[in-house]
């Protein structure tokens, strides 16, 4: 009696974890595109990538670090030159570029195009899997097919975006094309200026660079998942 009253218990608790996990998961998109917003806010008033990322990652540091470094104390790995490599190439590629690629993204685009970029990380996470020998790709098998096709979809679907910008349903084109033109032209120092210059002499507008260091930000995500899932092999 006693052991089935245990297992009773125990089915309840993961039971109430579920919900809680199911109750907590919209929650996440809807910060998501809160801070998609509010960022975009940040950005139209002058607010510099470099400073913003900084900030950003600073706080999270000085609250984190502490919490981290008593929590887990005992039981955290000793410190190689492996982890601290890796602990490189993930705040590079998750924590910092994932950011700043964002940022700049968002400032040349719109919080709608930055959301609508996002779904692509499974699909680069998927390419790295297989690059890096973590997922195997079998084309005799209809999964493999389905895989391939999906993933030729997606990519398609980003270079869509970049190339295809659409006309404006609601509200004035020509107003927005002015507001995102003014913003660019402002005297903010930006790290990026270079490099966004050289795609516009390429003949690029600053709305497809804007796509595309989206799409960069999603690069260096599903780089970050991929590094993080192969360092525990």
């Amino acid at each position: 009696m006693a052991e089935e009253a245990t297992q009773s218990m125990a089915a309840v608790s993961v039971i109430g974890d579920t919900w809680k996990a199911h109750l907590c998961m919209p929650l996440v998109p809807l910060f998501y595109g809160g801070y998609t917003v509010i960022t975009k806010v940040a950005l139209n008033v002058g607010v510099n990538q470099l400073v913003f990322c900084f900030y950003r990652d600073f706080l999270a540091f000085t609250v984190l670090a502490p919490l981290a470094f008593f929590h887990e104390r005992r039981t955290r790995p000793p410190i190689t030159k492996r982890l601290l490599l890796s602990f490189f190439f993930l705040g590079l590629t998750g924590v910092f570029g994932n950011q700043l690629l964002f940022l700049i993204g968002l400032k040349y685009t719109n919080p709608t195009y930055a959301a609508a970029v996002q779904p692509s990380v499974p699909v680069f996470t998927f390419l790295f899997s297989v690059i890096m020998g973590i997922e195997r790709l079998n084309l005799l098998r209809y999964e493999g097919v389905v895989k391939v096709g999906g993933t030729l979809i997606c990519v398609l679907g980003a270079v869509l975006l970049v190339f295809f910008r659409g006309s404006a349903v609601i509200g004035d084109e020509e107003i927005e094309h002015v507001a995102g033109d003014t913003l660019s032209s402002r005297g903010q120092a930006e790290s990026s200026g270079l490099l966004i210059n050289g795609l516009v002499v390429l003949g690029f507008d600053h709305f497809q660079v804007g796509v595309m260091f989206l799409i960069g930000n999603c690069i260096c995500m599903a780089a970050f998942l991929t590094i993080q899932v192969f360092n525990s092999l």
